[in-house]
């Protein structure tokens, strides 16, 4: 039941808006209080570039944890060459114009 409900909770992040927000994820450790989400611990004001998932997490000082995804791909532009064992940005691929071109006069 648990995992059920975690996986609805991430399913509601990634809905909020432009930039998915994992909501209060404060955790108290040794060290002093972190956000701690998927296995990741971050302390506040700090990202963590996260291999594998071509994402970049950031711990903002509430606790909260933004989570910066690729661009999705537009009517104009789409991603191409994405490579999860590269780090964010890089893994998200290069950008590729949709758009026809024009003939040149």
């Amino acid at each position: 039941m648990k995992g059920v409900a975690c996986v609805l909770f991430v399913v509601i992040a990634l809905c909020y808006g432009d930039q998915p927000v994992i909501k209060n994820t404060k955790t108290e450790g040794d060290c002093g209080a972190y956000c701690s989400w998927e296995d990741v611990k971050i302390f506040p004001d700090q990202s963590y570039n996260q291999p594998g998932k071509c994402r970049e997490l950031f711990c903002a000082p509430n606790f909260d944890i933004r989570i910066t995804p690729c661009p999705p791909p537009t009517a104009e532009y789409e991603w191409v060459g994405q490579d999860n064992t590269e780090l964010y940005p890089e893994c998200c691929g290069t950008k590729k114009d949709r758009r026809p071109k024009l003939p040149e006069n």
